[in-house]
């Protein structure tokens, strides 16, 4: 009589550990498809990431206002709290800030870079390479036509999305590997 073969329950599939690398990939490719809405999305989500973390912050630090220095986090949280309602009431300009703020980021970024090169021996090849390269992608960002900036975001978190999701991947799988490696061995 011929043996039927038992399947492993779902809970055993070692595929679990891949799913959240492919979703990353299928919602980058999804984001750089659809860039506009993606941006919108990203507003939407900083302006209530802004708003949860300073209305915690603001408690916190009016929960301990009698100390000295406490004054700070509430005001800090206030002031999230109001650009989180910025970003939610108008995500659209919100996204466009948060391109430029990443422009003038990789612009700072790039004129540092680029001047510690000079002072460094290591490396300055590629040290004024990155800082150059910071540079003009901030200058490039920064002067973007506010409707290019809006897509810009899309595509910036697409991208990043879709090679998070191929590293996740390629990790898992190296990670199963030495697994198996490891149980081969020990056995």
């Amino acid at each position: 009589m011929p043996q039927l073969k038992t399947h492993k329950p779902i809970s055993e599939w070692s595929g679990w550990d891949y799913v959240p690398g492919i979703a990353f990939i299928v919602i980058g490719v999804l984001a750089v498809m659809q860039a506009p809405l993606a941006s919108l999305a990203t507003g939407i989500y900083v302006g209530a990431m802004l708003c949860v973390a300073g209305g915690f912050a603001f408690v916190g630090g009016l929960s301990h206002i009698k100390m000295r220095g406490a004054w700070l986090p509430a005001l800090l949280g206030l002031l999230s709290i109001v650009v989180g309602a910025a970003f939610l009431y108008n995500p659209a300009a919100g996204s466009v800030t948060l391109v430029w703020f990443i422009g003038a980021w990789l612009l700072v970024g790039g004129i540092f870079e680029f001047a510690t090169a000079f002072s460094t021996p290591i490396g300055r090849g590629w040290l004024i390479l990155v800082g150059l390269v910071d540079l003009a992608l901030g200058v490039l960002i920064l002067t973007m036509d506010p409707r290019l900036a809006f897509a810009f975001l899309g595509y910036y978190v697409g991208i990043s999305f879709i090679f998070r999701g191929l590293w996740t991947t390629i990790f898992v799988g190296e990670a199963h590997e030495v697994g198996h490696t490891i149980k081969e061995a020990l056995a």
